[in-house]
């Protein structure tokens, strides 16, 4: 049946669904694979970025580099990933997600094939922040799409499972990365992603639809409300309505709740890329690790924040009917007293991963919920992708700030520093959900 669906879809949507075939057939084949085309689409941007990590210790005892020094790049690149997504969430509601993520693939690309021939600090930081560039525009127009193709009831399921492409594409870059650097060398850890992208680029151009209109079909709001299908059609191939960016944009400027969930992020997102750009470092040159054992090790990280994805937007959905604050409270808590413990027994060869691995599950939990469906909630359809931009651009401003903090706070005052500051962050994001704690957001 599928095969003979996608058959149909050459020709014109309008007159496939005037011919008979099943609405919700039509709209089930589609959703499906636009939900794995999205995700292969984030997971596949973390091949371009996280190697960077795995990296960096190689490269840092190769050049004599020091934490400040190799700072200086990761900020690079974590303040213009922050810049992108203030521009390119309004563009992708503006001119859609589709266009906007060819051309950061095209960046991404294109950075990575060059990164590998670098051998300076300002090179590196150079090339590190284009490739910000090109990776802001994942987020919020990944966003844009899946809000346009599911409704808010169902957004923690769905994105409970479609949050874990960055826990699984943390995992299978980290696993190339270390696997390239330890045959080969570290160089060759940038070149191979970024021929395995011009792949999911392909899936991009092929599969990738804006909305649901886009193929003929109505909208997701009519579609979960309709009395008669037949009655809806017509509002299914109507034209697009572009907004205007400024019009778009001050929408979400007066919206409290998005800016409630940005400063949120900005704690929260500090946390996570402090464990995502320099445990592999830490573990290395604290606590002793071989480079790709550190970097097999931080697999931990992301695999228990798939579970923590996954627990975090059922609990949202069938616990807090659709409210999204009370169960990132909760680990939050969780998440402060998990860091704790990892301070005292990151050594440790059984406590230590068991500790990282409840940091990864409390960590991602919240982090889909605030960054992805909390912000499709409160952004809406019509503006996900500016919200999203707009709760991920303030996060990615926390995320810039690990480079210069951790590296500072690691030199001169030691690790047990970063661990406090990582500690208070999460307790600033539990007061600012407790504000949000019976907020709901709509369609």
């Amino acid at each position: 049946m599928n095969t003979g669906i996608a058959q149909q879809m050459k020709g014109n949507p309008k007159n496939i669904y005037r011919a008979g075939m099943d609405l919700d057939l039509i709209y089930t084949f589609w959703r499906r694979h636009i939900f794995a085309v999205m995700w292969l689409v984030y997971a596949g941007f973390y091949l371009g970025r996280k190697n960077y990590a795995i990296a960096q210790p190689v490269f840092m005892e190769e050049f004599g580099w020091n934490e400040q020094d190799v700072g200086i790049i990761i900020t690079a690149y974590l303040t213009m990933y922050a810049i992108g997504q203030f521009v390119s969430g309004p563009l992708g509601d503006r001119y859609g997600a589709r266009r906007i993520l060819f051309g950061g693939f095209a960046v991404t690309i294109s950075v990575n094939l060059l990164f590998g021939f670098s051998s300076s600090v300002l090179g590196m930081a150079f090339l590190l922040g284009l490739n910000g560039l090109g990776q802001s525009t994942g987020w919020p127009n990944s966003m844009k799409t899946m809000s346009n193709w599911f409704s808010i009831n169902e957004r923690g399921r769905m994105m409970a499972w479609w949050g874990t492409n960055y826990q699984i594409g943390d995992v299978v870059a980290t696993v190339l990365a270390a696997w390239l650097i330890a045959g080969y060398s570290w160089r060759t850890a940038f070149w191979v992603p970024a021929i395995l992208l011009m792949g999911v680029v392909g899936l991009v151009v092929i599969w990738q639809r804006n909305r649901p209109e886009d193929v003929g079909l109505p909208p997701i709001e009519q579609y979960h409300n309709q009395s008669d299908p037949d009655a809806s059609l017509e509002a299914g191939v109507s034209e697009d309505v572009r907004r205007p960016i400024s019009e778009i944009l001050s929408d979400v400027m007066k919206n409290k709740y998005v800016w409630n969930l940005g400063i949120s992020y900005f704690f929260l997102k500090l946390i996570r890329y402090t464990f995502l750009f320099w445990l592999t470092t830490y573990l290395v040159r604290v606590i002793g690790f071989r480079p790709d054992k550190a970097g097999f090790m931080t697999i931990i990280f992301p695999l228990a924040g798939f579970v923590g994805t996954v627990v975090a937007g059922y609990a949202s959905d069938n616990l807090f009917d659709a409210r999204r604050a009370p169960v990132s409270v909760i680990m939050l808590v969780g998440l402060i007293l998990s860091i704790l413990a990892y301070k005292f027994v990151a050594g440790d060869p059984v406590a230590g991963p068991v500790a990282l691995a409840f940091i990864g599950f409390m960590t991602y939990g919240p982090d889909t919920l605030i960054s992805a469906t909390a912000a499709m909630d409160f952004g809406s359809r019509k503006e996900a992708a500016t919200a999203a931009g707009f709760i991920n651009g303030l996060g990615s401003i926390g995320a810039a700030i690990t480079g210069v903090m951790v590296g500072y706070l690691s030199v001169n005052l030691g690790w047990d520093s970063v661990f406090y500051v990582l500690m208070a962050s999460a307790g600033a994001a539990v007061i600012l959900q407790l504000f949000m704690w019976n907020a709901k957001g709509t369609n």
